[in-house]
């Protein structure tokens, strides 16, 4: 039975707080729903929400691994992380085959996964002839981390230099296929290239796989949020897109990276570099459920409607709401200009003049995909983040990081932080998502 919510969060640039709010909803998620269970896959190269989630981002010293990384690495292998699930799923790709060496050699030379996988070790080869079981790459965070929620289970990461060890040299794969001949010349040197940067289509294949993998979850699986990478283009970010059911994006307020969205010199403009041409090409699971104004100033703790229609459960400067009006408008004017990005917001082609509180469909569309998150002070965001300390279960109380930093938030504060978290996951969930909050 597949899970009722499967989110992932994307954006095609780092610091705009994808990764603090993924952290944030999903424990909020399994907080305020104890009877289901919450995965977090963690699709980041930089492994950031596996160090939230494991331990916090606080090192020992200059030079040392964050706390949560060095427990990831302490208590999985390769195998048994999210490194092994992108091995194993190519893998369980080449097992479909009548004859796994002879697949790979008809299909090695656009692999997207490269030439790792020509001789995997007996135990992945066994492993890859079945189903892929995500509950064999999970880690239970609270048995590390006690802040986090027991029901919250994650699929770490172990860092970009994790990641690069999955990747042999063509020179490795030749001596690795015995010399054969034909199977050295179907390389080509695009194999050299790190998996997260690897072109062309060949990884779909296990992204299709992956969705029959989170469909068949447990039944006590209720939702899945995934971490993707900055680099909306990386493979990574794509297996995401086509196994989960909706898209968050969070936004800064800086012009030039919402532009990137529509339009980067890279190639990782999430909408018109990578999506659309995913939906075009039927590889596209995932639409557009919300796009969330990250890190907004904070006028008064009430909750209020801009002129545009975006509903913000705190009320931000009138300039801020005015340039939160101006943005939306923006993604509408895209959607009106060229159809193929209203394709990519769920339900968009259904809007109708007065719904969602929107007095026309310019109001509609603003109001059912536009929402807010208040910045957090930055006391209580960098011990959230040192710490592993979810919003969710914060205190008044004082803490003290590794770091040497101190301090307390004020209750009025917090109860405010976890109000609007709990909102933001209420509306990207369902109302199910409900328990009383923590006291602060």
């Amino acid at each position: 039975m597949a899970p009722t919510h499967s989110t992932c969060f994307c954006n095609n640039r780092g610091g705009v707080g994808k990764t603090f709010m993924a952290f944030q909803t999903a424990c909020e998620a399994a907080r305020s729903r104890p009877d289901a269970n919450v995965l977090v896959v963690d699709f980041s190269l930089y492994s950031d929400v596996t160090a939230l989630l494991l331990g916090g981002s606080a090192r020992e010293g200059f030079g040392a691994p964050m706390k949560g990384l060095q427990v990831t690495v302490e208590n999985t292998t390769a195998d048994t992380r999210a490194e092994g699930l992108i091995r194993d799923l190519e893998l369980a790709i080449d097992a479909d085959d009548d004859d796994a060496r002879a697949g790979m050699k008809k299909k090695t030379k656009g692999s997207v996964f490269g030439a790792f996988f020509s001789k995997p070790s007996p135990a992945a080869a066994a492993s890859s002839r079945r189903e892929i079981d995500l509950q064999k790459y999970m880690i239970r965070p609270a048995a590390h981390n006690p802040a986090i929620p027991p029901n919250l289970y994650l699929i770490p990461s172990a860092g970009a230099v994790s990641w690069t060890d999955t990747q042999e040299t063509n020179d490795d794969a030749a001596d690795a296929a015995d010399d054969d001949d034909e199977f050295v010349d179907a390389m080509d040197t695009t194999d050299r290239a790190p998996l997260w940067t690897r072109k062309g289509d060949a990884w779909h294949r296990a992204g299709a796989r992956l969705a029959r993998a989170l469909d068949d979850l447990p039944p006590s699986f209720d939702a899945v949020f995934v971490d993707t990478d900055h680099l909306a283009a990386c493979v990574l970010t794509k297996l995401a897109l086509a196994s989960c059911e909706s898209v968050v994006v969070p936004l800064s307020f800086d012009d030039g990276d919402f532009n990137r969205l529509f339009q980067d010199v890279t190639g990782n403009a999430l909408f018109t570099d990578v999506m659309i041409p995913m939906k075009a090409k039927g590889q596209l699971r995932a639409r557009v459920k919300r796009m969330v104004f990250s890190k907004v100033g904070s006028n008064k703790n009430e909750a209020v409607t801009t002129a545009g229609g975006i509903e913000s459960p705190f009320k931000p400067s009138k300039t801020v709401m005015d340039q939160m009006d101006a943005m939306a408008q923006q993604v509408w004017a895209a959607c009106t200009h060229d159809e193929r990005y209203k394709q990519l917001f769920a339900g968009a082609e259904e809007l109708a003049p007065g719904q969602y509180g929107g007095g026309n469909i310019v109001g509609a569309f603003t109001a059912k995909f536009f929402t807010a998150m208040k910045m957090a002070p930055d006391l209580a965001a960098n011990l959230s983040k040192m710490m592993g300390l979810p919003l969710c279960t914060m205190t008044s109380r004082t803490y003290h990081a590794p770091s040497g930093l101190e301090g307390q938030s004020g209750k009025p504060v917090l109860d405010s932080l976890k109000s609007e978290t709990q909102r933001l996951v209420a509306g990207l969930l369902d109302d199910r998502y409900n328990l009383p909050l923590f006291e602060s």
